[in-house]
Order: structure tokens, then C-alpha cells, then sequence
């Protein structure tokens, strides 16, 4: 049988849907104290063990003992970490890169990574100094070679090298895209160029970054798609419009959803539900049942679903009753309806779980790798079954290890 299928992620944000019982014997913890429903990123996925988080590889072992609050996926080499309310940086070998000393901190963009300290915003280097001093009320992390500051209320844009290209003036501001930033002044959105000349007058009560060419505003009350010399596309007004992926976009009106492409045409209209893939596939409900279908309208994937995700790696998650599996890009089941929860793809494998045990699969369903919390563990030693071996770890350390 063919499938068809569609996603969105627009206008609305679904629920996550991951559950975990709380099963355990009189002597054991409860279920939850053990989690392996992560993804891998740069071969590192976090696990918890007893409220604390560290990192497996792909064999299954624990490289990063289990003994943070926090942690945040591997990114270009680093991940952050949080103990007692402060954060820090550590590599993928579990050496502490930075002290944990911020209130604040977001992943590197290039050689800049955005902390937070003593109530302000500064930049680390690559060596994990602090070269961009914290003064700033606050700042964005950098998009291209420009990032959002504020001082004295005031927003504006500096470079790598802490050095202002704009200066603070703006109420607001977005991020650089397509050589265009929306700007807030006086409570209007306008658009500026690099060099700080008004491209785009300031009349908007809302205004989108620019993607392919074009931008969602609204101006008059009404919704509207405008080019970069501020002309609007539009040939209907609309109550929202999603950025554009692929040249087309969500639109939304009177209650229904829509797909227009970017000559302001709309090929799809009268949808109840709708989400934008990353694919270029959207999401649709029938009947209260999610399937896919192409941008002008094709029906891939009939509604048979009660949830369906975004693609990734080529396959989607989906949920019939309270099972998960995953589809591919023409609706065939790669993966069956068979488990509890599920997270998506990543790096060629995906965390699923059935009852108390998580097992990762490559992307032919095979299990590479299978966890359980033994009924017998306790605060102090946990017992983990990876695939036919048993582990046991003290503060998430293996103590020691049956192998077979």
C-alpha cells in the first residue's frame, strides 16, 4: 500500500510524547532513574543515571562519567555542562574545557561561544577565553559575523572582535540573513542593510528574517509576503505565513491552514491541521489522521497516523494508539509500530524504548545496542544491562563489568 505523507512546523508546536513508568521492586529505583532516550551527536549521546547525566559512544560504553545536572548535545567538539546552577564546557573526551563559573551559556558559532556572567553577556574564543568582555544588558549569539548586543537599552550589532559595526539605536533587532536585518524602531519594524542604510521604511508591526528572497510582515493587520525592495507578494492577505523552505510556506487564514509558493500563489487551501517539513513535505490532517503530501498538493502518505514527526536521516516518526514506528519519504513502514516512544534520527540510529528497556536502531530496524535497569540497583550501585553485559557504576563510574 502507498502512503502519503506531510509535516509542519509552523504556527503550532506539538507535544512531545515520550513516557516513562515508574516501575520497581521494593528494593529498586524506579525506572526513571535511568534514561537512554537520547540521540547520538558527534558519536557522544547523553544518558542518566540516578538524576545525573553523562555520555555513551557508539559500543555502548560510558566515556563520560554520569555526574552533571545538565548536559546539552556535542557541538563542533563541545558540550555544555551544569553543576550547581553554573555552566561549563567540556570535550568530547570528558576533559573539562571551562571552568564552571557562567549562569549562562549557548554552543560555539565559529570561533565565538556566547556566556553569561555576573548579570552580563560576553564571548569565549576558541581557547575558552574570554575575548569579548561580558558588559553587554544582553546579546545573541553570532549569525554570519555579526551578533545582537544591547546597551543602555539600546540595540545594535557587533563583530568577532567585540568592535560595534552598528550602534546601539534600535528597540529590537534580529539576526543578518540574505544581507538584511529587521529593526525596531519607535515600534515599527523597518529592514536595514550591513552598513546600517534603511532598506525597507520602518511600518510593520512584525517582521520575519529574509529566506529565499522573501519575508513575512504585518502591516495593516493583515499578514503579508514582501521581497527585499519591500513589495509585497501577496495575492491574499492572511492571518500568518511560515518562512519559506523550498520555495513554498505555510500559510494560515480564517482557521484553516494553506501551502503558497513564492509568487504568492496558493496550491493548497481548507486544511484543518498542517505542519512544514524540512524535506519540502507537509504534514495534513483528515479525519483527525496525519499524512503526508508534496508542496502543490500531492497526496504521499494517506492519514492513517495519530502523531507524525519531521523527517530526518529519511524517515519520520509516526503513532497509531500509543505505538511508534518510523516511515520513509514514500509511507512505507521502515521501522513497525511497535514501541512505547521513540526520539528521531540522528547519525544513523534512533533511541527507542519498550516497557523499562531502550534499544538504538540503525535505520534497517536492527538493534545495535539494547539498555535495562536491573530491578536490583540502588542509589548507591546501578546495575545496567548493555546488550548481554552487566555493568554496574557508582556515580555513573563502572565499578565493574560482566562481560560475555
Amino acid at each position: 500500500m502507498k502512503l502519503k505523507i506531510t509535516l509542519t512546523l509552523t504556527l503550532l508546536v506539538l507535544g512531545s510524547f515520550s513516557v516513562q513508568a515508574e516501575k520497581a521492586d521494593s528494593n529498586g529505583l524506579p525506572a526513571s532513574s535511568f534514561n537512554a532516550s537520547y540521540s547520538f551527536k558527534e558519536g557522544r549521546c547523553k544518558i542518566k543515571i540516578n538524576e545525573q547525566y553523562g555520555f555513551i559512544n557508539t559500543d555502548g560504553s560510558i566515556v563520560i562519567p554520569c555526574k552533571y545536572e545538565y548536559v546539552s548535545d556535542f557541538q563542533n567538539g563541545y558540550a555544555i555542562v551544569k553543576n550547581n546552577n553554573k555552566y561549563g564546557l567540556i570535550l568530547k573526551n570528558g576533559t573539562t574545557f571551562t571552568e564552571m563559573t557562567y549562569d549562562y551559556l549557548e554552543p560555539y558559532n565559529g570561533n565565538r561561544a556566547l556566556f553569561k556572567k555576573d548579570g552580563r553577556y560576553g564571548y569565549l574564543n576558541l581557547l575558552g577565553e574570554e575575548v569579548i568582555e561580558n558588559k553587554y544588558e544582553f546579546a545573541r549569539t553570532f549569525k554570519n559575523d555579526l551578533a545582537i548586543i544591547k546597551i543602555n537599552n539600546r540595540t545594535g550589532f557587533i563583530n568577532r572582535e567585540g568592535k560595534l559595526e552598528i550602534a546601539p539605536q534600535y528597540d529590537l533587532a534580529n539576526s543578518f540573513s540574505e544581507g538584511l536585518a529587521p529593526v525596531m524602531k519607535d515600534g515599527k519594524w523597518g529592514y536595514i542593510n550591513t552598513k546600517d542604510e534603511l532598506i525597507i521604511k520602518f511600518k510593520f508591526k512584525a517582521a520575519s528574517a529574509f529566506k529565499d528572497g522573501l519575508a513575512t510582515v504585518i502591516h495593516d493587520g493583515t499578514t503579508q509576503i514582501i521581497n527585499k525592495k519591500g513589495n509585497s507578494k501577496s495575492r491574499k492577505n492572511f492571518d500568518n505565513v511560515t518562512e519559506f523552505i523550498k520555495g513554498y510556506a505555510l500559510c494560515f487564514k480564517d482557521g484553516k491552514y494553506g501551502i503558497i509558493n513564492k509568487k504568492g500563489y496558493v496550491t493548497v487551501s481548507g486544511v484543518n491541521r498542517m505542519k512544514q517539513c524540512s524535506n519540502g513535505l507537509y504534514a495534513f490532517t483528515r479525519n483527525n489522521l496525519w499524512g503526508f503530501i508534496t508542496a502543490e498538493g500531492e497526496e504521499i502518505v494517506t492519514p492513517t497516523f495519530s502523531h507524525v514527526d519531521d523527517f530526518h536521516n529519511g524517515l519520520a516518526k509516526v503513532q497509531i494508539d500509543q505505538k511508534f514506528g518510523f516511515i520513509n519519504e514514500l509511507g512505507e513502514v521502515v521501522i513497525p509500530l511497535i514501541y512505547d516512544s521513540a526520539n528521531d534520527y540522528s547519525e544513523g540510529m534512533v533511541s527507542v524504548k519498550v516497557a523499562d528497556n531502550y534499544f538504538f536502531l540503525d535505520q534497517n530496524g536492527m538493534e545495535k545496542l539494547a539498555f535495562s535497569l536491573d530491578a536490583r540497583s540502588v542509589a548507591e550501585n546501578i546495575i545496567i544491562t548493555v546488550n548481554e553485559n552487566k555493568l554496574l557504576y557508582n556515580d555513573g563510574k563502572l565499578e565493574t563489568a560482566s562481560l560475555k
